[in-house]
Formats: structure tokens, sequence, C-alpha cells
């Protein structure tokens, strides 16, 4: 089979799949909720709330969606050999997807890291995660600038590597495929437990992060996914083995969150973190009661925007990597809420949710803009106001807020007035002439903070003047009839 025709078959997969199945997008745009709430809240609350049973869940339903959205992509391409799963066409859509974005949130993030630091690499990669991940992780997809959830990159990029492994495994042979699935993730529990067992150095902590941030080591909830997409209804005879591990999923998650259990063996856990076979099942039945009591297809206004935000939890989860970084940096931690619990600390929560999700749509939107030069201003007015956002939310509770900060949230505000307002594109030339501004405007906030005297930030703001004075004589004179 040529590489037009498995192009094709590829893409009208992946429509199908989105036009078909609401219940996924829904269940993704509830997880991208649960991941921030579970990146806010401390575990002071969480351990008091039954997490484990509730919000937790998030991570194994994304690892289930995953293999379930992976198998139905490659639904009908059962007799194509290895070499054709293996395509350019299925590397260049995964390099689109997650490679390219992943490249631009590295070159941002450690940039903003860098000014929040002083410009000190040092002392930016030492105040965010350091010592608990080493200088290796750093190679594999962990950001120098690091934020929470961001151990979750290098499972999805090594899924990519394996997907079509899987997927012509059970089309196969689904029954030993799945069983090997299990297989191999019990045995990376095993290898854990024997060949690093009680952890004493900060060595073996990073050699655990390794094998923590493998896709083996939640390779059975991938399986249960692309097993489901053969078939997906409860009552089939090839789903009867989920009425069986589920309950025993159910009851392990019971007895770890309110009764303490923990497999160990002379002291020393036998099973490693949060998110294993033991859990897996329980989270899978749920994206099957999903599929089965959603509809597949939803005509309600909100089911518009709910499939949106679905569609875009890879970008949301990359600006919240992002913007937890910086609140890292900032107050030292990221977890805003904390016990004694405090009924205002919603409000941040609902700000979080309302920017991390709104900006995480704005950029999957950004990265389906065809037009590439339109695509690079819009990455610039994205990220600068994105992160200007948070810089005043920070600076303006210590009653202090640098001018051009102050700027470039007014030029949001207008920006966004205008989108809903004007209700067309602005033409290249004059979003370029903006966006010139805006960059003219952060480049001043760092010289106003990293190196100029307060007497003498006054300045700065003389270019800024002058070039929106001719900014908006040229926009007004362009947009006047000829």
């Amino acid at each position: 089979m040529n590489e037009t025709i498995l192009q094709d078959l590829e893409q009208e997969a992946i429509n199908g799949r989105k036009s078909n199945y609401f219940q996924i997008d829904f269940l993704k745009a509830v997880m991208i909720f649960l991941v921030i709430f579970d990146h806010f809240v401390a575990w002071t609350i969480k351990s008091e709330i039954g997490v484990a049973l509730w919000e937790r869940i998030s991570i194994p339903v994304f690892l289930v969606v995953m293999g379930f959205n992976m198998g139905l992509s490659f639904k009908g391409k059962e007799d194509l050999s290895l070499k054709e799963l293996y395509s350019w066409s299925y590397f260049k859509r995964k390099i689109i997807r997650y490679i390219i974005p992943f490249l631009i949130l590295y070159v941002v993030s450690t940039f903003i890291g860098l000014f929040m630091y002083g410009f000190d690499f040092e002392a930016m990669y030492n105040g965010q995660f350091y010592p608990s991940h080493g200088i290796i992780n750093l190679f594999i997809g962990i950001l120098p600038f690091w934020g929470p959830g961001n151990w979750f990159l290098p499972v999805i990029f090594q899924s990519i590597l394996i997907m079509p492994l899987l997927y012509k495994g059970f089309s196969k042979k689904p029954g030993l495929t799945l069983a090997l699935t299990f297989l191999i993730e019990i045995a990376m529990q095993i290898t854990v437990f024997f060949f690093i067992g009680e952890i004493t150095t900060w060595e073996e902590v990073h050699l655990l992060n390794m094998f923590m941030m493998s896709i083996l080591f939640y390779l059975s909830a991938v399986g249960l996914g692309i097993w489901f997409s053969f078939g997906h209804k409860l009552t089939i005879k090839r789903n009867l083995f989920m009425w069986i591990i589920f309950p025993i999923s159910l009851a392990y998650l019971i007895a770890y969150q309110f009764y303490g259990f923990r497999f160990r063996i002379e002291g020393f856990p036998l099973l490693r973190g949060d998110y294993h076979f033991l859990v897996f099942p329980y989270s899978a039945m749920l994206v099957l009661l999903a599929i089965r009591f959603l509809p597949q297809k939803s005509d309600w206004r909100i089911s518009k925007s709910i499939s949106l935000i679905g569609k875009s939890t890879y970008h949301i989860l990359l600006t919240q990597i992002l913007g937890y970084g910086m609140i890292t940096a900032w107050w030292g931690t990221h977890y805003g809420m904390a016990a004694p619990f405090n009924p205002f600390d919603m409000i941040d929560l609902v700000a979080l949710w309302i920017i991390f999700i709104g900006f995480g749509i704005l950029w999957y939107k950004i990265d389906h803009q065809e037009d590439l030069i339109r695509r690079i201003l819009y990455y610039f007015n994205f990220f600068i106001v994105f992160v200007s956002i948070l810089l005043l939310s920070f600076w303006s509770q210590g009653f202090w807020v640098p001018i051009p900060l102050m700027i470039i949230n007014i030029y949001a505000i207008a920006a966004l007035i205008i989108h809903y307002v004007v209700r067309k594109p602005i033409k290249t030339r004059i979003l370029a002439l903006w966006t010139i501004f805006l960059l003219m405007t952060f480049i001043t906030v760092i010289l106003q903070i990293e190196f100029f005297q307060p007497n003498e930030f006054w300045i700065l703001l003389i270019p800024i003047g002058a070039y929106l004075i001719f900014a908006i004589i040229y926009t007004v004179f362009y947009r006047l009839p000829k």
C-alpha cells in the first residue's frame, strides 16, 4: 500500500473517531479539570477526601483513552506489515501533534524560567525540582524549568514508538497481547523491587523516576484501551473479564485510600506509584460506562465546548505545566490549597481552570493555523500574554506592578474585545505591527526588572509610547477605504 493511500486511511479513521465519540472528548475534558485540581490541592487535603476513587483517576483514564484512540486510528489496517504501520505519515502526524508543541514549550519555558531566576540556569534548575530528578531527565522530556505533570510527556512520546507494535499484536493475538501488557508491567514492578529496593540515595530516586516515566510502567492501561477499541460493549463475551478484575481493583483502591493498605515485603513497597495494574481496571470500567451511557453524538451547544476542551487536552497540559512552573518559581510550591482548608482558595482554583484551559484551547487553535507566519505571530501573542497575566497576579499581591506589564494586559483585553466585535481576522501586516509592540513591551518588562534601577525605568517608556503612536496611526490609515 503506497504512502498516499495509507495517509488517507489514517485521516479517515481520525475524522471518524472525532465525530463519533463525544464520550471520549467528554472524559478527556473532565480529566483535564482533575489534573489541574490535582496540581493545586496539597496532599494534606487530598488524603482526606478519597481522591483515589474520583480524582486520581485522571491519568489512568487518559492512558486507557490513549490506547482506545490509537486502536481506532489503526482500525482497518490489520493486514498491514509493521513497516507500513510505522509509516512516515504516522510519525509526521505525531511530530506535529506532540513533538513540535513540546519543543516550543521547551524554549519558551526555559527563557521564562531564566527570567524568573535572574538568568541563572543553575538557580533555575536547582530551584524547580532538583534533586528529585537528575540531569539525565533533561534528555527524555523533563523541562529545565519543571512544572507538575511534566513526567507524563515522556510517557506520551514513548507511546508513539510502541503503539503500532501493540496494535499489530492485538490484531493478531488479542488475548495473548493483553496478557503480555499486564505481565510486562508486573515485570517492571518486580525489577524495581529487586534492583532498587529501599531508596537511600538521590541516584536511586533518579533511577526509579526513569522507570516510572516509561510507558512500560503503565502498559496494561494502554492495553485495555486498545482491547476496547475492538469492542467496547459491557455485555459482550470478550469483555466479561472486566466484571472480575473491576471489583478487585475497586476493593484495592478502597483499602489503599481508607485503610492505608500497601503491598510490602520486609517493609519495602512491592508496588511503586499510584498508577499500576491493580488501579487501571477501575478507571477502565469508568471509560466503558461512559461510552455506554453518554451519547455518542450531542447537538447541545455546550457539547461543542466540551468536545473542544477534550481535543485540546494535550495543549492544556503543556499550558498548565508552564503556568504551575511559574507559580512554583514564585511561591516555592505549586500547591495553592492546603490544610487548613480556606474556601477563598477555590477562587484561585477556578481562576486557574479558566486561564489554563482557555489558553490551552487557544494554543490548540493556533497549531491548526495553516499560515506559518500568522502562526508564529500568534505564538508570540499567546505566550507573552499568558506569562504576563500570571506575572500580573504575582506582582499585584505585592501592590507594585511594572507599568509595561499593565500595558500588556490592557493590550490583551483590547484584543479580546476586538476579536468579538470585529469578528473577522486581522490582516497579517497589522497583526505583525502589534505583535512587535507587544514584544517590545515585554522586553521592557525584563529590562525594568533585571537591569534598570527603579528611578530609571521611565526611560523605557519613551520608545514604547513612540511606537504605540506609530502603530495606531498606521492601523487607522491602513483600514481607511482607499
